[in-house]
């Protein structure tokens, strides 16, 4: 079992078919899904995975409260001790998310930075994953 980081654009409110399959194939594998709790990509995959009742998911954030976690699930906080604001402080939770991950997934609108600084930070750390482009 793997743990994988799942990641994606803010812009993208619905999972299209290509993302489904990859969540399917996540849960049939019994892998734990690393997500965030933003709005977005993480809101809507969390969604899908309560839907299908999974509990093999972390929910990382960063900052002094957690926005979304739709189940309930086991959460990890990122300590904030540079007292970072904004788009800093949402990183935190997403070089966390690599650094434990063994695998990604990115569901991007290809303009996301966020997405991106994943993508590239997956790549230093010599990590594998999967984009797909909504």
């Amino acid at each position: 079992m793997h743990k994988v980081f799942i990641s994606g654009s803010i812009s993208i409110k619905k999972l299209d078919t290509q993302a489904i399959t990859h969540l399917d194939s996540i849960m049939a594998n019994k892998h734990t899904v690393l997500i965030g709790d933003a709005f977005g990509i993480d809101k809507a995959v969390q969604q899908y995975l309560f839907q299908h009742d999974y509990q093999s998911v972390i929910v990382y954030y960063s900052g002094d409260k957690i926005r979304n976690n739709i189940s309930h699930w086991q959460t990890k906080q990122i300590p904030n001790e540079n007292h970072l604001t904004g788009k800093s402080l949402y990183q935190l939770k997403d070089v966390a998310m690599a650094h434990d991950s063994d695998y990604g997934l990115m569901i991007w609108d290809g303009k996301s930075s966020g997405t991106k600084y994943n993508m590239e930070n997956m790549t230093k750390l010599g990590k594998p994953f999967t984009v797909i482009e909504n």
